[in-house]
């Protein structure tokens, strides 16, 4: 294995702690046809800011069943991490912000390899429309899966940060979330019945009915069928892999066991939390936490 660039911040509060300032961003919602006629158009929404920016920001949500217009972490803080660029946020497939249940389309269409088709799709159309010099990606837990998967597809990417996004199997994930979560009296057979459920999407090539989770039968056959550690591997650009080590929705030891098992890392850094849950909150706090906010925008800087 190559050396990889390893930057620890187990003592979180040792980073220096300052106030991320950033202009307020007004939201525009847009469309854009996808390539078949019969399927709804993607629907995107770009944050400007005072001043016109030259860079641009993705930022990916996680497995919510939500439009990110609604999820004020991912509208407000989030973009301070890049405080400088323009923001862009992607409609998962069904969802737009006006919607308040988990509508059909979205659990039989939504899967990761559609939001990296998608969010292909609108930055190459938003490169040629605004000709931003640079574009930035941030992902958490799934959005994290389709940031390294877009990383993969997309050479016009400038930096990428992953955070919370989990270890080479998404089993493994899942089955740690189980023990963390449930009463040790049933967590046998929450497993098994779990694993039941694993073995037979992976073995089925054929669609059936699934609503497991708010996800049917594509998201869960790609993200049971995926190895991220190809994933990563196969990206060239630089990459920030973020993990907290009170995560109790994937496995922080698993995920540092994959980051140490990569082959080809030079474009590869790793940051570690140990006082940070999944969503980069400490106990005490119900706010996203100042150092990782900091450590990820310091990081952006460099590239």
């Amino acid at each position: 294995m190559r050396k990889l660039n390893l930057l620890l911040a187990v003592i979180f509060f040792t980073i220096s702690h300052y106030s991320i300032a950033a202009s307020e961003l007004t939201f525009e919602t847009h469309t854009l046809k996808r390539s078949l006629a019969s399927e709804p158009k993607i629907t995107y929404h770009l944050g400007s800011r005072e001043k016109p920016a030259n860079n641009l920001l993705l930022i990916l949500q996680g497995s919510d069943c939500r439009s990110p217009l609604t999820i004020n972490s991912i509208k407000s803080v989030y973009p301070k991490v890049r405080p400088d660029a323009d923001v862009l946020l992607i409609e998962k497939w069904g969802l737009s912000p006006d919607i308040n249940a988990c509508p059909q389309a979205y659990i039989d269409n939504d899967s990761p390899s559609r939001r990296v088709s998608d969010a292909k799709q609108v930055l190459k159309h938003l490169k040629e429309k605004k000709r931003y010099q640079s574009v930035y990606v941030l992902g958490g837990s799934e959005g994290a899966v389709i940031a390294v998967m877009l990383r993969k597809v997309l050479l016009g990417i400038t930096a990428t940060i992953a955070f919370n996004g989990g270890g080479n199997s998404f089993q493994n994930d899942i089955e740690h979330n189980i023990k963390a979560s449930t009463p040790p009296d049933v967590t046998g057979a929450v497993l098994e019945e779990f694993r039941g459920f694993a073995d037979k999407i992976r073995e089925s090539d054929k669609v059936f009915a699934v609503d497991s989770s708010q996800h049917g039968y594509k998201w869960w056959k790609e993200m049971l069928t995926l190895e991220q550690t190809q994933v990563i591997e196969s990206g060239e650009t630089p990459l920030l892999i973020i993990q907290s080590g009170q995560d109790n929705s994937v496995d922080p030891e698993q995920t540092h066991a994959m980051v140490e098992s990569l082959d080809s890392s030079e474009n590869v850094d790793y940051q570690f939390f140990e006082q940070l849950d999944h969503g980069l909150r400490s106990d005490s706090s119900n706010d996203i936490n100042d150092s990782a906010l900091t450590a990820m925008r310091e990081w952006f800087q460099k590239h």
